[in-house]
């Protein structure tokens, strides 16, 4: 019998409330989403190339590589060089086969631990996209 009342009532209340707490939450919701989403597409995350093979010849950094890295590195990439829990960066000065030649960072001391090569930036969504297909090859 009462049932009635309890339902008018529940609709009145539903009519009063302007939900303005529900909308501005979905509205966040919404403007975290876009800002996600528009850094997953729009920001460029570097790609490096990296080797534990690295000497010090002639002045220089001498960094070795596989063949398919080789054709990722070019003269004048940005590189990191990597030694006593240091890190320098430098750039590409020349190629040779199968190796790379830095510039020996001023004050540079052995021993050379690695030698990072950046070889590319990326959008997120590219490398999410690689990693997922990097299995159907």
């Amino acid at each position: 019998m009462n049932q009635g009342i309890a339902f008018s009532r529940t609709l009145r209340a539903l009519d009063a409330d302007d939900f303005r707490g529900s909308k501005l939450g979905l509205f966040m919701a919404a403007v975290l989403l876009a800002a996600w989403a528009w850094w997953m597409f729009a920001a460029r995350v570097p790609q490096y190339e990296s080797t534990t093979n690295v000497r010090i010849e002639s002045g220089r950094v001498v960094a070795y590589f596989s063949p398919e890295a080789m054709g990722r590195i070019s003269v004048g990439q940005p590189a990191i060089v990597h030694f006593n829990n240091n890190a320098l960066a430098t750039r590409v000065e020349a190629m040779a086969s199968g190796r790379a030649l830095l510039a020996l960072p001023p004050n540079g001391q052995q021993p050379i631990a690695a030698a990072d090569i950046e070889t590319a930036r990326l959008s997120p969504a590219t490398v999410a996209l690689q990693t997922l297909t990097r299995g159907n090859r």
